[in-house]
């Protein structure tokens, strides 16, 4: 969101502009604790989304542990991850409620000269998160 702009100059093939503005950035660290809406659930894991940003996979291996995953019976494209707590209780990952996750890493590929045309779209920033610690996972687990 642009705030003020002055000093407009504008010539023959160029033109220049004084804006003044507001940037916010996102930017987590590792370790920090955050809370997502489920986005996708597959056998790779859960694709988290902050509403503004889509790019957070929490992938097998940082699962609350023991998960499995199944087939999601209301999407068929998808799974369910459940977590078997001491091997008697199971708790579902199913989107319902908001899931916190700990920022496990953060990484920023770099930029693609070609993409194919239908491959995702490029993401700057990619996390991966954990739900592998108590508190973590979604919030009814823990309520």
């Amino acid at each position: 969101m642009f705030t003020v702009i002055t000093c407009s100059l504008i010539e023959k093939n160029h033109g220049l502009l004084q804006v003044k503005f507001r940037l916010i950035v996102f930017r987590p660290f590792v370790g920090e604790v955050i809370a997502a809406k489920l986005k996708e659930s597959n056998a790779e894991g859960l694709r988290l989304s902050l509403g503004f940003f889509n790019d957070i996979y929490v992938p097998p291996p940082l699962m609350p542990s023991p998960s499995r995953s199944e087939p999601d019976p209301e999407n068929k494209n998808q799974v369910r991850w459940i977590w078997q707590f001491e091997g008697q209780d199971e708790y579902p990952i199913d989107g319902v409620d908001e899931i916190r996750f700990q920022v496990h890493s953060v990484s920023y590929p770099s930029v693609p000269l070609e993409q194919e045309k239908d491959s995702k779209p490029f993401a700057p920033m990619v996390i991966k998160g954990s739900l592998d610690a108590d508190g973590l996972g979604p919030i009814s687990w823990w309520i």
